[in-house]
């Protein structure tokens, strides 16, 4: 993409001040080692040299020596220029440190270097003895072999850092950002095809010209039916007048409506500047009613908005609730009006759910109040709480102070005695999102916020697998105390020392599971759980549900995208034998107990630790479990086997790769099922194809808030007829029928944090896609399908309401572009501003965006200034979006290639 010239002229007069402020070559606080100068000195990009296309079988046969899964591999470049004084040939007393989320296995142009792949995404270089210097001005250009491939520029990672004999660490001064702006060159600076995967990748690169077709494709948004849109969508609703003017905001009379809901609807109405200012405000009546609705009324309510007044009925506490989020739905800020309307409305699904990962990156609590209100805004009402991971302990734990001491910092120590090995961009210091933790006051403040906006925490510890946080807190634990106090040491201990099984977590780590198979593991878990348990009740919101994850507890190298080394097939990555077993194959403790008959094989440990959590969950009077799909995925009959009253999955496979199958096998297991596919419902994933944009990829290239929109939790087959696969090809699906409907008790929205390194992006990933999510969540649209067992869906058939759909997107999308962006933007949250699409068309500029009423404004060469009707498309030279309140730039898009 080109960049802005302007800011890049800029920042090279920046640069060029800077450096005659300070000449290395003559500057007398110039560094003495080498580790000091590169850490000063080097500048540093990094880019794709080649993606794997499945044609260089050079290439191809060299990844499948080095271990590459499914012999697939690219290379990637990292470069790194000596702006400072020449290291010499001599000074080999240091190592660079860098992450990588592909595994690197050997540089391809240099033998100067030994590499190596320490945990994780965390590599290493170390100069050896051919290692001739680096002159000042010289770029040294590191070229790797990588797994897989670089679709999207965020799979470069932030802060190299370079480390001295003594085990100082520096991070190189020009990468220690939580941006990639500058560190990463754009992908298809070497080939223009580089942003596909393989040859036959069908996806369409956004440029101006595409936007532009997509985003017309469902013709105008005509009229102002909007007005009366509330998202999520009620039952129904109907308009019965003109719109009201609010003069002077307004005023609730509280009536039954539980206090602490009425202080968070009046601060809604602060952040809204909608509270009541002074007379003739519009006053709005509250009154709870269950006989008023049948039997089915769990958060029903009825709103009537009159000229003057409003009066909201529910049938509880969140039905009024959720009354009063209606009727601020019905609010245009630009004119001061609210639609004057009837509504009856009820909740499609008890659970509404929004997934935030604070494992990976760390979040803080403000955001978290942040998303929390905007969950009450849109009616979701549930907080799914990701707590750990592999890279990160995030809560507090009384009497157990290593996991948030040790286990929620990142920073530099190889022994791990101080902190967790740094991951995901996160540098030698712990001065960033790498780190962090909640205390037990804010877990509890957090909770208070939630109920009182009709939200409930589902708090998720992540076990066995993902779990090495844990594991290396707990190894520190027992290495402070084994000396002195022995017993206590083991007492919670999570794995078997003398298991030295080889495996590879999804991850990349090689010692991040739990054992299952010790009793000291469920002590641990026993020990969280009721210490959870009482910051719930401490905070008046009892724990309902327990979250154990259960995800991904492989070893990845026994999977079939490798065989045993030296193998012939030319399609898998060769890997040792003795590194392919399952996950605890030589552990003696999990040996013994297969011995004992109480579990038959290896394969059958992840649904044992299932069953013995259970039993803690139960034990402690928690009604509900849940996990992710693979962690129970051999249960047959979740009310026998599992000790809690309620069970639910999280069903997150892509659709096309059987998600929805799945899904279904879980109903007939006898667990409920919260439908959250990874590609419709994963907020990391990009919002659009376009390297520029953030996110894995893994499960669909794109999703935008149109693609959420069109999610049809019910009948997830009939999703085969309006999307693509990852690679934009075809795919077809059979839909499960009525029995899985049945089990389905809600639709969840997630955002995992590998590559959301702060706040902000938390947000700008997450919105606007969280309102398409709500909207699914609480409405039924008239397009969805019912499920029809053995129908099949694909690209060739014709069932879906294809304009219904697009009627309803358009109704939905204008409501959000002209009512709920400008509600966004008073709560503080920095939203995705799309990037428009234009045409030149008979010498004029046609434009469009997926939201109508956003401003835009074009680049003419020297200066931004607004887009108007008559602007002379020759001198539009770069087009972009602004925020509904103007006072945010969303990417600019160029415009040379229409010329």
């Amino acid at each position: 993409m080109i960049r802005i010239a302007f800011l890049a002229l800029a920042a090279i007069a920046a640069s060029a001040l800077l450096s005659a402020c300070s000449d290395p070559n003559t500057d007398p606080e110039t560094p003495a080692t080498a580790t000091e100068r590169i850490a000063r000195y080097f500048a540093v990009s990094q880019e794709v040299l080649t993606n794997f296309q499945g044609v260089d079988e050079v290439l191809r046969a060299d990844c499948k020596r080095a271990g590459g899964g499914g012999a697939a591999c690219s290379s990637y470049r990292i470069s790194l220029t000596n702006e400072g004084p020449a290291i010499a040939a001599g000074e080999r007393d240091w190592t660079l440190y860098f992450h990588s989320v592909r595994r690197s296995f050997r540089l391809l142009n240099r033998d100067d270097f030994e590499l190596e792949r320490v945990q994780g995404d965390l590599h290493r270089l170390t100069p050896n003895a051919q290692f001739a210097g680096i002159e000042a001005g010289e770029t040294l250009e590191l070229d790797f072999l990588a797994e897989n491939w670089f679709q999207f520029e965020s799979d470069f990672m932030p802060r190299l850092f370079v480390v001295d004999v003594a085990g100082q660490a520096r991070v190189i001064e020009s990468t220690d950002t939580d941006r990639i702006d500058g560190l990463v060159k754009p992908i298809g600076t070497n080939d223009p095809d580089n942003w596909k995967r393989t040859a036959a990748d069908a996806n369409v690169l956004a440029t101006a010209a595409t936007r532009y077709a997509d985003f017309s494709a469902d013709g105008p948004f005509d009229g102002d039916d909007w007005r009366a849109r509330i998202i999520p969508q009620p039952l129904e609703t109907r308009v019965t007048g003109e719109p009201a003017t609010l003069k002077t905001g307004i005023a609730v009379n509280a009536g039954p409506l539980d206090s602490r809901s009425l202080h968070a609807f009046r601060q809604r109405l602060e952040q809204l500047q909608l509270a009541p200012v002074g007379p003739g405000a519009y006053a709005v009546t509250v009154e709870i009613d269950a006989d008023a609705f049948g039997d089915e009324s769990a958060a029903a309510y009825r709103l009537e908005t009159g000229e003057r007044s409003a009066t909201v009925v529910g049938a509880d506490q969140a039905g009024a609730f959720y009354g009063l989020q209606s009727l601020l739905a019905l609010v245009d800020l630009d004119s001061r009006t609210l639609a004057r309307v009837t509504v009856e409305d009820a909740p499609r699904f008890d659970h509404r759910g929004l997934f935030l990962d604070v494992g990976r990156n760390f979040h803080s609590k403000d955001l978290v109040l942040k998303l929390l209100d905007q969950m009450a805004a849109y009616k979701l009402n549930r907080f799914h709480f990701h707590l750990s991971d592999d890279e990160g302990w995030r809560l507090e734990i009384p009497g157990l102070p290593e996991l948030t001491g040790v286990g929620s910092k990142r920073c530099f120590d190889l022994d791990e005695d101080q902190c967790l090995l740094p991951q995901l961009g996160s540098g030698p210091e712990a001065d960033n999102n790498g780190s962090g933790h909640f205390s037990v006051d804010d877990y509890i403040e957090i909770i208070r916020y939630a109920d009182a906006r009709h939200i409930r925490v589902v708090p998720e510890f992540d076990m066995p697998a993902h779990a090495r946080a844990a594991v290396v807190s707990m190894e520190a634990r027992y290495r402070r105390l084994k000396d002195e106090a022995p017993q206590r040491a083991e007492e919670f201990r999570l794995i078997d020392p003398q298991d030295d099984t080889q495996y590879l977590s999804v991850q990349y780590y090689d010692d991040s599971y739990i054992n299952p198979c010790i009793d000291s593991t469920y002590r641990f878990v026993g020990k969280v759980v009721d210490e959870v348990k009482a910051m719930h009740r401490a905070a008046g919101q009892p724990l309902a549900s327990w979250h154990f994850g259960g995800d991904e507890a492989v070893n990845i190298l026994a999977g079939g995208a490798f065989e045993d080394a030296p193998g012939d097939n030319p399609d898998k990555g060769d890997a040792p034998a003795e590194a392919r077993r399952q996950p605890w194959s030589n552990s003696p403790r999990c040996e013994k107990l297969i011995a004992s008959g109480e579990v038959e094989s290896i394969d059958q440990l992840g649904e044992y630790y299932a069953r013995r959590v259970s039993q803690l969950v139960a034990d402690a009077g928690v009604s509900t479990m849940a996990a992710w799909n693979d962690g129970v995925k051999a249960i047959e009959n979740a009310g026998r086997e599992l000790a809690t009253e309620h069970n639910y999955v999280n069903s997150w496979a892509p659709l096309f790769w059987g998600g929805g199958d799945e899904s279904l096998h879980f109903a007939e297991s006898g667990f409920d099922v919260v439908q959250s596919h990874s590609d419709f419902l994963y907020f990391d994933m990009p919002h659009e194809v376009d390297p520029e944009e953030s996110g894995y990829y893994w499960a669909s290239r794109y999703i935008d808030t149109e693609k959420a929109f069109s999610y049809a939790p019910l009948n997830t087959a009939q999703l085969a007829e309006v999307s693509t696969d990852r690679d934009g090809n075809p795919w077809s699906a059979t839909s499960a029928g009525p029995e899985l409907a049945e089990r389905v008790v809600g639709v969840q929205g997630q955002l995992w944090s590998e590559v959301v390194r702060t706040d902000a992006r938390v947000e700008y990933q997450m919105f606007p896609r969280v309102l398409a999510l709500a909207e699914r969540a609480w409405h039924k649209a008239g397009w969805e399908l019912p499920p029809v067992k053995g129908q099949k869906f694909s690209a060739e058939t014709d069932a879906v309401d294809k304009e219904a759909l697009a009627a309803d997107w358009r109704g939905f999308a204008a409501a959000l572009g002209h009512k709920e962006l400008r509600k966004l933007d008073l709560g503080g949250i920095r939203y995705r501003i799309p990037v428009p699409g234009a045409v030149v068309a008979d010498g004029g500029l046609l434009t469009a965006t997926p939201f109508p009423g956003l401003a835009l404004e074009y680049f003419d060469g020297e200066r931004w200034q607004p887009l108007a009707e008559d602007t002379p498309a020759a001198r539009v030279q770069s087009l972009r979006a602004r925020s509904a309140d103007g006072e945010r730039a969303g990417r600019a898009v160029p415009l040379a290639a229409q010329r």
